[in-house]
């Protein structure tokens, strides 16, 4: 009854879910505590080169998949190919609007209120309680980027804290990194956001089974979906398969190049594609890695 109650009271009830089968399962562990890390085939104790193991093993996730040329004349290698071969008729250009104090309201409200923060110490309970005192520069800040079509190099600095997924505790591998950026950052961040999924929206870009990222579409809507078409053909006495692929670290092996390639062709142009590009080249390059409560710059 208890365990009922804590579900329907929350407002990420998939997260809390998760978080009592856990805590019923023993499997609730300190994933920040990281005493020792096989480097070499040693173990080392010392807190700084197990930070810097990290930082190099993270760093290498993302230098393996950087850019790439591109061959537009060989279809087998032109991610791009099958963007023309199925979309015959250009995108249109991207518009976009200056940000107005009401935009910057609405994004700071709708940041979630937690105590942890970036390398500036600021969190999102600090900004909520003096937004009418910072509304002005950050309309003027966020203006300026857009107009530039440049990000603020120093907000892309970011605590990278190692998650443990599973396996052998000592191989760097068996963890995934969590970026903690300044609260300012993801103001900027979801600016950016708005305007491209307006866009993305507009020339119905997305695909309509594309359910991450997205709002009011959720796992839950995606397996509301499986589940659905699995039944429909039970009932229809079909036989059901399923394909299933795990990409492994995914989103830390995206290429930039295709990425932005991909963007031009859907009309993100000029200082916007600018700005995008600005943002992931930093993005990847200037990190500040922190590990239990120190940090060491890189």
């Amino acid at each position: 009854m208890y365990y009922k109650e804590t579900i329907t009271k929350s407002t990420n009830k998939m997260k809390t879910m998760w978080n009592i089968i856990h805590k019923e399962i023993g499997n609730s562990k300190n994933e920040n505590s990281i005493q020792s890390l096989r480097i070499k085939n040693h173990t080392v104790y010392n807190q700084a080169s197990i930070a810097n193991e990290f930082d190099t093993y993270f760093s290498n996730i993302v230098n393996s998949s950087g850019p790439k040329e591109i061959n537009e004349n060989t279809e087998d290698t032109c991610p791009l190919h099958y963007l023309f071969k199925y979309f015959k008729q250009p995108f249109k250009i991207m518009n976009w609007s200056y940000i107005s104090s009401k935009e910057i309201s609405k994004i700071i409200d709708s940041l979630k209120t937690k105590n942890t923060s970036g390398y500036d110490e600021i969190t999102t309970n600090i900004i909520k309680s003096i937004k009418p005192c910072i509304i002005s520069p950050l309309i003027n800040i966020c203006n300026k980027m857009l107009d530039q079509g440049s990000y603020p190099a120093r907000l892309n600095f970011s605590l990278i804290r190692p998650i443990y997924k599973g396996g052998d505790r000592s191989a760097a591998s068996n963890y995934r990194p969590i970026s903690l950026l300044p609260v300012f950052s993801q103001i900027l961040e979801k600016a950016i956001y708005n305007r491209l999924l307006d866009h993305l929206n507009k020339n119905a870009i997305l695909n309509e089974y594309q359910y991450g990222f997205r709002s009011e579409m959720s796992t839950e809507n995606a397996s509301h979906t499986l589940l659905t078409e699995i039944l429909t053909a039970l009932n229809c006495k079909q036989k059901v398969g399923g394909i299933f692929c795990d990409l492994h670290k995914a989103f830390d092996c995206i290429n930039h190049t295709v990425l932005l390639e991909k963007l031009k062709y859907y009309g993100i142009t000029g200082k916007f594609y600018n700005l995008v590009k600005s943002y992931l080249e930093g993005r990847y390059q200037k990190v500040i890695l922190g590990h239990n409560n120190k940090t060491e710059s890189k």
